[in-house]
């Protein structure tokens, strides 16, 4: 049986990208756009979504909270669609593979940083 994983997308990351234009990806600014960080995360927990972020308020809430949804936080810098679109065709792959043993991953623009 395959497990289709489901993403929320937060306000920093580009609706307009042509990578989350599927029933996978769900985006925050669809449900609310005024929503605060623990409304989307209690949402993604609800809804068995990760979030995929920019935002380091992220970062530090997945190393206090011990229990809550996967996180991907992009520490990526400023990067053109163009330039985005190129790092996920490249990394995306490795990122889905890590996710089932991941509770936190760090994506730098070289590399992967997976946290159990």
């Amino acid at each position: 049986m395959k497990v289709t994983m489901r993403f929320l997308i937060d306000v920093n990351l580009p609706k307009k990208f042509s990578f989350f234009n599927s029933e996978e990806f769900i985006h925050v600014v669809d449900i609310n756009p005024r929503m605060k960080d623990r409304d989307i995360w209690e949402y993604a927990t609800e809804n068995d979504l990760i979030i995929l972020t920019k935002d380091t308020d992220f970062y530090h809430r997945a190393l206090l909270e011990d229990a809550g949804p996967v996180v991907v936080f992009f520490k990526l810098g400023n990067k053109t669609l163009s330039e985005l679109h190129d790092y996920f065709s490249s990394y995306w792959p490795l990122i889905l593979n890590k996710l089932p043993e991941a509770r936190f991953i760090i994506a730098y623009s070289d590399k992967i940083k997976v946290i159990n």
